[in-house]
């Protein structure tokens, strides 16, 4: 077994400062840090498929597979995901969660109820998964670049 750190720390002026003005009218400055027991690292950095045509997301982690002996609070994953593309304003990766089994959806669409989250370029996540969906990935425009890393439990 292994062990890694996350931390996360979050800071931000307030709303009056001339400089980086933050959102709030007090100063912000979070953190939290966690020790995760961790066997086995998966890694890779994948050129995310970009189509025109509808129902082009693309199954990046495959939940069932991964679900065998799945136990609730025992069992998962720790998912690290950063959209790495060159640099561009209106450029970016959408992240589903989409049922096992069911037909892929063009996470590009307005109001799709299976998008979670969007990574414009440069920004990041890093969640628990419990394998019990798959996580589909889709994206704006051709050659989107998305690093992630999965950290499965011990």
């Amino acid at each position: 077994m292994a062990v890694i750190k996350p931390t996360l720390t979050l800071t931000a002026n307030t709303s009056a400062a001339t400089t980086n003005p933050g959102p709030l009218s007090v100063a912000l400055s979070l953190s939290a840090t966690d020790l995760l027991t961790v066997g086995s690292v998966e890694s890779e950095i994948v050129t995310v498929a970009y189509s025109s045509n509808a129902d082009n997301a693309t199954l990046l982690i495959d939940g069932s597979a991964q679900a065998a002996a799945f136990v609730s609070g025992t069992n998962g994953s720790f998912v690290f995901m950063k959209n790495i593309s060159a640099a561009s304003a209106t450029n970016f990766i959408q992240i589903g969660m989409h049922p096992t089994g069911v037909a892929l959806d063009d996470l590009n669409v307005n109001g799709e109820d299976q998008r979670f989250f969007t990574l414009k370029v440069g920004e990041f996540a890093f969640f628990p998964f419990d394998y019990t969906q798959d996580i589909v990935i889709d994206a704006n425009a051709a050659s989107q670049k998305l690093e992630y890393w999965m950290f499965h439990r011990a």
